[in-house]
């Protein structure tokens, strides 16, 4: 008793401090918001209030630097505490992501427009960080993208257990009597009965029922036939059970299949264990395919690049600046790995979801 009184109070505890932590998080989150408009409103009333139109003095210079370094700060936590807040709906975490992407290309445009070449030192303050609050908001994104990967991964078997129990499934009524290194065979699956077998037209065609369409569990009186003849089979009481339930367990109007393959256990046991072949397969075919893709990759990426100097040194309003310049500084390795990242955790994210839906949910044979 006392043992079960500790172990229910550790899981209050436990529940109690993810309860603070949230509420923490959510503080947090609005003191950062406070902080970050706050430091942003200052740098852009510097740019728009016509004070870097000319040479800055150096406190400007200075304060310029804190309030860059404040913006980073706050955007980084603000960033942590909606990932936190925000734990079950990953979507949300999306805004930090788009609202970097704002601070890394957004800045050199709007600074490019408003400061002269006597106070280039300030819009590089200026465009140092608010790079760097753009690319620590990506890499928090990017960290919670890959823990929602892992964690698709991990509760990969969990989910399916739980769709096996949404469909009806049962468990495995016989157990395969040693490891199979292919894809079985409908006779060979845990569900089949050894009795069953010199019956099934499956079973003596040599093909799978789901490809002809005819099996124990898709004809109505097959079992029923099995039953008949029993006494001379010596089928036991527990193996009549067990035929009678699949018997009942579809529809035994006229020559009807009794089960539809997407219900049959047999059939669904087939698809999970495919699902277990091919998934490994595909990952290492994305990861070979995203490897075989890098030069392509790259190339995309620094001709994104380079267009978009090109169309904000034509929109710029003033020229004294290099605004080309400060764009193309995105280009470098840091942030190119940064992307080849997010965009390997973003396919590998989508090829896994899809095949867990067409082998589990949609059942493509």
């Amino acid at each position: 008793m006392q043992r079960g009184r500790g172990s229910s109070g550790a899981s209050a505890l436990g529940i109690d401090l993810m309860t603070k932590v949230v509420a923490w998080s959510m503080t947090g989150l609005r003191l950062s918001v406070l902080a970050f408009v706050i430091s942003t409103g200052y740098v852009l009333y510097g740019v728009y209030g016509g004070h870097l139109s000319q040479g800055v003095e150096p406190r400007i210079l200075d304060n310029l630097r804190i309030m860059g370094q404040i913006m980073a700060a706050s955007g980084a936590l603000g960033a942590i505490c909606l990932v936190i807040v925000t734990y079950e709906e990953v979507a949300y975490t999306a805004v930090a992501g788009i609202l970097g992407l704002g601070y890394m290309f957004g800045f050199p445009l709007m600074v490019a427009g408003q400061v002269q070449s006597q106070a280039q030192q300030a819009g590089e303050t200026i465009l140092k960080w608010s790079n760097a609050t753009g690319e620590v908001m990506l890499v928090i994104v990017g960290l919670r993208m890959l823990h929602e990967i892992v964690n698709f991964i991990k509760e990969a078997p969990r989910r399916r257990e739980r769709l096996a129990e949404e469909q009806g499934l049962e468990k495995p009524k016989y157990v395969s009597r040693g490891p199979i290194w292919r894809l079985s065979r409908c006779w060979e699956m845990p569900y089949c009965h050894e009795a069953i077998k010199e019956m099934c037209p499956a079973y003596q065609a040599r093909k799978n029922c789901w490809r002809i369409g005819r099996g124990c569990n898709c004809d109505p009186y097959l079992i029923e036939s099995l039953l008949r003849r029993g006494a001379g089979k010596e089928i036991s009481q527990q193996d009549e059970v067990y035929m009678r339930s699949d018997l009942a367990g579809g529809r035994q109007a006229g020559g009807e299949r009794t089960r539809e393959c997407r219900d049959c256990p047999i059939f669904n046991e087939h698809q999970r264990e495919k699902f277990r072949v091919l998934n490994p397969v595909f990952i290492a075919a994305t990861i070979l395919g995203l490897v075989a893709a890098y030069p392509v990759m790259r190339g995309l990426y620094a001709a994104f690049i380079a267009s978009t100097a090109r169309v904000a040194e034509k929109f710029a309003f003033g020229t004294q600046v290099p605004v080309g310049q400060w764009i193309q500084r995105l280009d470098s390795p840091a942030v190119w790995v940064f992307f080849c990242i997010i965009v390997g955790l973003l396919a590998l994210s989508y090829v896994l979801k899809a095949i867990e839906w067409a082998i589990l949910v949609r059942k493509i044979v």
